[in-house]
């Protein structure tokens, strides 16, 4: 019983840190380690379906990285957003990686959430944060990079709330050429 009420709390801990994780809606943030501007830095990443993504493969592409966590609210509008902005674009050259950020408390929930929320985009488990180190220092959630076709950093967001749908549609039309 002890066990138990132990586990609760760990959750409860873990739901409330990625809920004050999440910013206000739509705000802009500097990373701490990248800004807009600089050069994204390449890195390899293991896919849930078992593949790997390097973001070097992906120079001429627009790239959306998006970091997540499974019980982040806004994290769930964000990707869902991301999702029918990638089925929209991909042919246009736009390929969204979605990054996990769960802890080990709740890595057993990310495959069945991507599942259940049918995102089709590449999807990693970053569970030794290494790429959440190179771009979301903080690990806030929903954080995203927008990287343009030349590998320089184009936009950080951070936060998503209703409304924020037609910016970011902006800035992937923008960074693809319409």
């Amino acid at each position: 019983m002890l066990m138990k009420a132990a586990r609760a709390a760990l959750l409860a801990t873990a739901a409330l840190l990625a809920l004050a994780a999440c910013g206000p809606s739509g705000q802009q943030a500097a990373s701490p380690i990248k800004a807009a501007g600089a050069t994204a830095p390449d890195f390899t990443v293991d896919l849930l379906g078992g593949e790997t993504f390097r973001l070097a493969d992906h120079k001429g592409e627009v790239v959306v990285v998006d970091f997540w966590t499974t019980f982040c609210q806004p994290c769930v509008g964000s990707l869902l957003h991301l999702q029918k902005a990638y089925e929209a674009r991909r042919a246009k050259g736009l390929v969204v990686l979605g990054v996990s950020m769960d802890p080990p408390e709740t890595a057993a929930t990310v495959v069945p959430f991507v599942r259940s929320h049918g995102l089709t985009f590449p999807v990693a488990h970053d569970q030794q944060s290494r790429v959440t180190d190179l771009f979301n220092k903080k690990s806030s959630a929903p954080y995203s990079v927008l990287i343009g076709r030349d590998g320089k950093i184009l936009k950080i967001r951070e936060s998503f709330q209703p409304g924020d749908e037609a910016g970011i549609d902006a800035d992937l039309d923008a960074a693809l050429g319409r």
